[in-house]
C-alpha cells in the first residue's frame, strides 16, 4: 500500500512540476517581452533605428500584412524599416502583451495590440511574434503586424 501511495505522489509531482516550470518560464518571457517593447518605444522616440534593429536576432524577419504585404529580413532591412517609420514622423509607439506561450526552452510565441502615432494620427493594429533567447537575452526572431484604422483626434 505504501508503494502505491508513493507512486501516486511521485506521479502527481512529476506531472505538476513541468506545468509549474512552464508557468515560471512564461512569466519570465512576459517580463522580458514587456522590457523589450518598452526599449523599442524608447528607441523610436530617440530616433535610433539601429537600436531598434539590435532588438532582433541576426536572422530575424518582419512581415507587414497591411496596407500591403512586405517582408523585411535581417538587421539591415529591419533598421531601414525603423528609419522609415522615424522619418515619417513617428513619435510614440506602444505595444501590449496579451498572450505568451512557450515553444521550448529558448523560444516563445506572443501577441497583442500596438499603436503608433505619426504626425498626430494614431495607427492601431495587432502583432504576433516569435522570441528567441540568444546568450541569455530574449530577442525578436520574427514579428508579423497588421494595422487597422488610422485615427485622428480620437475618431476613426
Amino acid at each position: 500500500m505504501k508503494g502505491t501511495l508513493f507512486a501516486v505522489i511521485a506521479l502527481a509531482v512529476g506531472l505538476t512540476f513541468p506545468v509549474f516550470a512552464q508557468q515560471q518560464d512564461t512569466q519570465e518571457v512576459t517580463k522580458a517581452l514587456k522590457a523589450l517593447l518598452a526599449e523599442e518605444s524608447e528607441m523610436v522616440q530617440k530616433k535610433d533605428a539601429a537600436g531598434c534593429a539590435a532588438l532582433y536576432t541576426s536572422d530575424a524577419f518582419v512581415v507587414f500584412l497591411a496596407p500591403k504585404l512586405a517582408v523585411k529580413q535581417g538587421h539591415e532591412a529591419i533598421q531601414k524599416h525603423y528609419q522609415a517609420i522615424i522619418d515619417a514622423g513617428a513619435t510614440n509607439m506602444t505595444s501590449e502583451v496579451e498572450h505568451v506561450e512557450m515553444r521550448g526552452n529558448d523560444v516563445a510565441w506572443a501577441a497583442g495590440p500596438y499603436s503608433v502615432t505619426v504626425k498626430g494620427k494614431t495607427i492601431d493594429g495587432n502583432w504576433s511574434g516569435m522570441l528567441k533567447r540568444e546568450g541569455g537575452t530574449w530577442k525578436w526572431a520574427s514579428v508579423s503586424a497588421a494595422r487597422g484604422a488610422v485615427c485622428s483626434g480620437g475618431t476613426c
